[in-house]
């Protein structure tokens, strides 16, 4: 039998793409919180799963000990930024110390542990950034993945920090991922802002998901030969070739459909200070948070340039044919892409 990748979060958008993709090589099991026990049957079908709150540390002790996993991707984590500044306690629990106690039960065990991170540990006033770089977060959100990126180390030195980018693709379980939500606006014709000076190096889930598994981590090749491959520690950056501002992928989403460009409307993240938009965000926004990931291409990760990666994610049957708006919406504003996974 395969060895066993347990893939926490794994009904989320990159925990999805992580799973679907390991079923190649890893006996997967999935973990789950706030999916319903009837969409994690659809969800996960034949594949072993099990509902946990990552934030009680005994139910987390007793998962590894009844997977017995050979290795760990955390991809679990309130990633909504607004959410996370409302209620930092539940950030604190989840994002921060349920993360640390992960890798600590981990590093007791020896067993491979790989964190997903953010772009978002960065304030953007200095970017493109590597992975030498100091974290300098704006927010409650990129302040626990920073403080986790250092617990985690302290408690396992051979952990993997993996930091992603802005992720682009669809989520599962009819979950709307930010671009899913851009997409739809603009096939129903309506005005979208974006920002135009919040530069990210996106990456579609399915690119990220076969990274991790690829080179972040011990023995995520495909060969998954534990025991005898060089081990990728400390942090790794995975972000696209490409920078671009959120309108600019916005743009770019509009040519391949061939629709309107003046759909895309651009606004600066400065406005989200000023009080000027119509959406008030309680977190504060990074600009340019551009991920250096020089170090993960010399590894063998190579992402496609954006354009290709957008050209898979949206159908051909979509292109030059906007659909109609649904009954009652009002234009939309999506002027930022909350972080993380």
């Amino acid at each position: 039998m395969p060895p066993k990748l347990l893939i926490t979060g794994a009904t989320g958008l990159l925990g999805s793409h992580i799973l679907r993709a390991a079923q190649e090589h890893w006996h997967p099991v999935g973990t789950y919180h706030r999916t319903t026990r009837r969409q994690a049957q659809y969800f996960f079908g034949n594949i072993d799963h099990g509902r946990i709150d990552l934030g009680d540390y005994s139910e987390t002790k007793a998962m590894i000990a009844d997977v017995q996993p050979a290795a760990i991707i955390h991809t679990a984590a309130i990633t909504d930024l607004d959410y996370c500044q409302k209620y930092p306690d539940e950030s604190l629990r989840i994002n921060l110390n349920a993360a640390i106690d992960l890798a600590a039960l981990c590093g007791d065990s020896e067993i491979p542990f790989l964190f997903t991170s953010t772009d978002l540990v960065f304030d953007g006033s200095s970017a493109p950034y590597t992975e030498d770089d100091p974290p300098t977060p704006i927010n409650i959100f990129g302040e626990h993945r920073a403080l986790a990126e250092e617990g985690i180390l302290a408690a396992y030195a051979d952990a993997v920090i993996a930091r992603l980018p802005l992720l682009i693709g669809y989520a599962s379980l009819g979950r709307e991922s930010f671009y899913h939500k851009l997409v739809s606006a603009f096939r129903g014709e309506r005005e979208v802002t974006l920002f135009g000076d919040a530069i990210r190096t996106p990456v579609d889930a399915a690119v990220a998901a076969h990274g991790l598994l690829k080179i972040a981590g011990s023995g995520f090749e495909d060969d998954v030969n534990i025991a005898e491959i060089d081990r990728v520690v400390d942090r790794l950056h995975l972000g696209g070739r490409d920078q671009v501002s959120l309108y600019e992928l916005g743009l770019l989403t509009l040519r391949i459909l061939g629709l309107n460009e003046q759909l895309a409307v651009p606004i600066s993240v400065l406005d989200s200070y000023t009080g000027s938009l119509q959406t008030v965000f309680l977190a504060a926004r990074s600009a340019n948070v551009a991920l250096d990931s020089t170090r993960a291409y010399e590894l063998g990760y190579d992402p496609p340039p954006l354009r290709s990666q957008l050209e898979e994610l949206l159908p051909p049957a979509w292109r030059l044919q906007a659909a109609e708006p649904a009954p009652g919406e009002s234009d939309p504003e999506i002027p930022e892409a909350d972080g993380g996974t």
